[in-house]
């Protein structure tokens, strides 16, 4: 063999061994390009996370009243609708009581 086989041999691995690097930094920095684009992409989906957690938590408080406040008015519909009973199961009892000229026991 030849020294400039040799050589020759030698440059072409050299050279493939450079493709080989290059590729590899290009590769190397598309993937820090693509991670910094990812970790942005995060906080972002971070913060939006966040303000709808507030949205939801505001939702769930504002829902809370609302039910707090129709139980309120339920109950009282309910103490309202009580007294009319009373009232009327008096009147009642006073009507039973009484004859048909007016009078009363």
């Amino acid at each position: 063999m030849d020294l400039e086989g040799r050589m020759g041999r030698t440059e072409r691995r050299l050279d493939a061994t450079l493709k080989i690097v290059q590729t590899g930094m290009k590769m190397l920095v598309k993937m820090q390009q693509d991670t910094r684009e990812s970790k942005k992409e995060m906080r972002e989906f971070k913060n939006e996370m966040r303000d709808f957690k507030d949205e939801m938590r505001e939702f769930k408080e504002e829902t809370r009243r609302g039910i707090n406040a129709l139980i309120a008015a339920q109950m009282r519909s309910e103490a309202r609708q009580d007294r009319l009973d009373t009232r009327l199961d008096r009147l009642v009892a006073a009507l039973l009581r009484s004859r048909p000229n007016g009078r009363t026991n």
